[in-house]
């Protein structure tokens, strides 16, 4: 009978401790689906608070006459720095206008010579291409050919820059494909052009964007991070090239004084021409103004933690137009 008992005793310990052990599970499912759940609550607030700051610089601009983009306007100040929420939830926004980097798009405006587009990207990517972590056996780009495959995948012409049809690399695909002959739609879809591979595309995102699709501009000297600044592309007549580490440094240092960078300062009182930093014509031309902004909004309850990044287009201050939207 002993035996028996101790035997029931058993049975009946072990199952209290699976139970207890599935309950915990259960309750730890549960606070991290409501976790998540708050914290992507949260995020969502956090865009919608991006939107409207985004309307309120529009308005002032409105209001001023002046228009252009800096790191001193409202929704920039309200970038980078922990939000006050109640409950315990951390929020944090970082809102980066689409001239803070260089539009690929910008590339094929009908405006441009080919041949700039052709030696501006080329130099990008010898650039960007020494910065890749090294590894054994790593691939060598041909970054001139690199350059002609992207202008002829976003190009219109049905005729490559090398002559005969663009198509035909994209022919011999299993199964074919084509060249898109319009802008790109995202950063990722540079995985699809010729010759890019994913560890090249990933050392172009922090420099590229691909917004707006249409009417792309350059650079925006006034908002652009340091590394993107040395993208800057300026010269006479077949001598150009992009921003030296000193020139880069004045155009810091103009932003720092607080200092408006503009085409021609004569034409906008209160600025600072960027032809004074940067000597010759930039290419492809900057950009002061914008419409399209990325707002990355991140919100933490606990330890989940939730992040929405949207891409706003504000040209219609009535109705602001989401053109991407990820939940990470």
């Amino acid at each position: 009978m002993l035996v028996v008992a101790l035997v029931f005793v058993l049975l009946l310990t072990a199952t209290i401790v699976t139970f207890q052990r599935r309950a915990m599970l259960d309750w730890m499912i549960a606070h991290h689906r409501d976790a998540a759940a708050e914290a992507e609550a949260a995020a969502r607030g956090g865009v919608r608070l991006g939107i409207t700051l985004l309307l309120e610089d529009r308005l002032e601009e409105t209001v001023s006459g002046f228009k252009s983009e800096t790191l001193d306007d409202v929704w920039a100040r309200a970038s980078g720095i922990d939000l006050p929420t109640k409950d315990g939830v951390q929020l944090r926004l970082k809102i980066e206008d689409a001239g803070a980097r260089l539009n690929l798009n910008a590339l094929i405006d009908k405006g441009h010579p080919r041949k700039y587009s052709e030696l501006f990207l080329t130099t990008v990517l010898d650039q960007v291409v020494q910065d890749i972590p090294s590894r054994p056996n790593a691939r060598s780009y041909d970054t001139g050919k690199l350059a002609r495959n992207l202008l002829d995948y976003i190009s219109e012409d049905e005729v490559g820059i090398g002559g005969g049809p663009k198509d035909q690399p994209y022919q011999r695909r299993k199964p074919p494909g084509h060249a898109a002959s319009r802008p790109l739609l995202s950063v990722d879809e540079l995985r699809l052009v010729e010759g890019f591979d994913a560890a090249l595309v990933e050392a172009l995102r922090p420099y590229v964007t691909v917004y707006p699709y249409a009417k792309a501009d350059g650079i925006n000297p006034n908002t652009a991070p340091p590394h993107v600044l040395a993208l800057l592309f300026h010269g006479l007549a077949d001598n150009f090239r992009l921003a030296n580490e000193n020139e880069v440094k004045s155009v810091l240092k103009a932003r720092d004084q607080g200092d408006v960078l503009s085409a021609d300062s004569a034409k906008t009182p209160g600025c600072q021409s960027i032809g004074e930093l940067l000597p010759g014509e930039i290419f492809p031309p900057p950009t002061y103004a914008s419409n399209v902004f990325t707002i990355r909004a991140e919100a933490k309850v606990g330890e989940v933690r939730r992040t929405i990044e949207a891409v706003v287009d504000r040209s219609k201050p009535s109705q602001p137009q989401l053109l991407a939207w990820r939940v990470e």
